[in-house]
């Protein structure tokens, strides 16, 4: 009944309610005693002309009695307010107090963070010259397949100045007056929704603010977390993100969008501490968390990545962030590419560079070669560290350097648009891909899918059991950020970079702002790159030689025959059938394929004509083939 009370009268309403009760308990007891019933009045002498009026009725003792009882209980339950109302006001002042104390260590930290760019301007770090790493200082490169030994003892890895610095790009912090009003709003929402929480201090990301809230005893988070549309309307904001709790911590994150956001470069990534002092085996930039903290992601231990995202979410700017990684990390003996660029103009810039093992691969059955030719790679490496007792990559390269013998360097595969390369030859490409993303990992080759169409169609179920790393940018539904991350909140990015990440072996998301690189910083690297050293392409991918290359895909060879019908001969041979039906499923082949090689063997008299339903006669055994 009191929280019924305190919930419609405020204060003051209820205090002066209270007053009201006590004079109506004072008024009543100046009415008549209640100690004992009152004596009977003395008759008045009986007039004989006059009619004499009746007596009222008297209360009996006990009435008095039950009235003296209700009151007293009805005090004491006054009582019982009172003490409840003042406990809950002292409480309320004790919250007051911890808030105002955490909005004076919030300023502080904010002043704190706008001093520090300050002093960096007053005391600036020497530039970088605009030359890259001495050749002394770079790490000497071992003899590889591709390079002769010594070629690239002049090799340097490229430099820093290549790259934008932090402060080409204006500072859009958010200030102390408007962080203020947005927690106030915070707290004035959950306040008018009847929900026990106070927002305690924030912390202000290059994109978004995160508000740290404390529910209040027996508050649920899930009342907390409903709240999104309405505090995104309380706010003013276009999305609002809860993360009901904040992982470790008691509290209930509320990521807000900042009215103004910082820009982020891959050159300030760079020049950190944590990426100069990584022990990371290959480690890739993502971005900045809400922290100001650079977080990176060691390929090695992912050991795969899944990236996805709506057209201009920033996805193409993240491929280059980790391509330039790499580039900055890695010289050509130490790390090749392979780079498969169905919409041929993303990776164009990355033509020609020392470090790939095949030009850009543009077309989709060179695509489907390139991870037939990862498979056999990959079985070849296997038979290798068997050979050496050796169990991972690590421990090959290790024994490399002792003994004398050539390294094996990484290979990291990167795929712009699956799904193009799943909607043309599914077969011919899910297969290698999963073979790979499951086994891969030990000898060093590594995958990276990106797609703009994050479907379950695109994205297999066999694709995503084998990529457990994650980075999912801005998505147009909540059905799609279940599709990336297995859980919402890809929908509520503001794009442009903006991404949620799960780090390897956790299951936590991160949100990051991811870095920007231009199309002119990119072109400087990689043209210093190019001067240093030619390309050494040590594989030759023939598309003729993909068998099942999808609808319509059946090339000949110069007597006009398709490459694939002695397979099918074979196939035919060995089983005694001829369908075009049989034919897909046994060799994994489009029908429009399967039909030519049908008729092809049928114009060639291996096979007979196909009369009714009846199944076609086979003339061709197998010792007819050629062995």
């Amino acid at each position: 009944m009191f929280r019924s009370i305190t919930g419609a009268l405020t204060q003051s309403k209820l205090t002066d309610r209270l007053k009201q009760w006590v004079n109506s308990f004072a008024r009543e007891e100046e009415d008549g005693p209640l100690e004992s019933a009152p004596e009977a009045p003395e008759k008045a002498p009986v007039q004989p002309a006059a009619a004499v009026a009746e007596p009222a009725p008297v209360e009996e003792p006990d009435q008095y009695r039950e009235r003296e009882q209700a009151w007293e209980r009805e005090w004491a339950r006054v009582e019982a307010w009172s003490e409840e109302l003042a406990e809950r006001q002292a409480l309320r002042e004790q919250r007051k107090n911890a808030q105002a104390q955490m909005m004076g260590d919030c300023l502080y930290n904010i002043e704190m963070i706008l001093q520090a760019p300050r002093a960096s301007e007053e005391d600036p770090e020497p530039e970088p010259e605009a030359e890259a790493m001495p050749a002394d200082s770079a790490p000497a490169v071992e003899p590889v397949i591709g390079y002769e030994s010594g070629e690239l003892d002049g090799y340097s890895l490229p430099g820093t100045a290549f790259l934008r610095a932090d402060g080409d790009y204006p500072d859009a912090d958010m200030s102390a007056a408007e962080l203020d009003d947005l927690h106030q709003r915070l707290q004035q929402t959950f306040d008018n929704f009847a929900v026990d929480a106070l927002v305690c201090d924030s912390t202000v990301g290059p994109r978004v603010t995160q508000f740290r809230v404390k529910p209040g005893y027996g508050v649920r988070v899930e009342s907390i977390a409903g709240l999104d549309n309405n505090i995104a309307l309380a706010l003013k904001a276009s999305a609002v993100r809860i993360q009901a709790p904040i992982p470790g911590e008691p509290y209930v994150g509320v990521e807000v969008p900042n009215t103004r956001s910082r820009t982020i470069t891959l050159g300030e990534a760079l020049k950190s501490e944590v990426w100069q002092n990584s022990t990371a085996a290959i480690p890739v930039a993502l971005g900045m968390d809400i922290a100001g903290q650079f977080q990176f992601c060691d390929l090695a231990k992912a050991p795969h990545l899944l990236i996805a995202g709506s057209t201009g979410s920033g996805k193409s700017v993240c491929i280059n962030n980790i391509i330039l990684s790499l580039l900055y990390r890695f010289q050509p003996g130490e790390l090749e590419l392979v780079l498969v660029d169905p919409k041929r103009v993303e990776l164009a810039m990355y033509r020609e560079l020392p470090h790939l093992i095949h030009p850009v691969v543009d077309d989709a059955k060179q695509a489907c070669q390139a991870l037939k030719w990862l498979v056999r790679e990959m079985e070849t490496r296997y038979e290798i560290m068997a050979e050496r007792r050796v169990r991972n990559i690590a421990g090959f390269n290790t024994k490399a350097r002792q003994e004398g013998f050539s390294p094996m360097p990484y290979i990291v595969l990167i795929i712009d648009e699956m799904a193009d390369l799943m909607m043309t030859a599914k077969d011919d490409v899910e297969t290698p891909i999963a073979r790979l993303a499951q086994m891969s990992r030990a000898v060093g080759i590594h995958l990276i899918l990106a797609t703009q169409r994050p479907s379950v169609n695109i994205i297999t179920g066999v694709i995503k059991a084998n990529f457990p790393t994650r980075v999912a940018f801005k998505v147009s539904s909540q059905i799609d950020s279940r599709t990336i991350l297995d859980g919402k909140g890809a929908e509520t990015l503001q794009g442009k970079g903006d991404m949620l990440y799960t780090p390897p072996g956790q299951s936590r998301l991160r949100r990051l702002q991811s870095p920007f690189v231009d199309d002119d910083e990119i072109l400087r690297v990689t043209d210093f790159i190019r001067e240093q050293a030619p390309p050494r392409y040590r594989v030759e991918l023939d598309p003729e030689d993909v068998p099942g290359g999808g609808e319509g895909s059946g090339e000949e060879f110069a007597d006009g025959a398709d490459p694939m019908l002695m397979d099918a001969l074979a196939v035919v041979a060995s089983t005694g059938k001829a369908s075009t039906s049989f034919l897909q499923r046994k060799l994994k082949i489009g029908y429009n394929r399967a039909a030519n090689l049908v008729e092809e063997m049928e114009v060639r008299g291996h096979i007979g004509p196909q009369v009714g339903s009846s199944p076609r006669e086979v003339f061709v055994t197998p010792n007819d083939l050629p062995r």
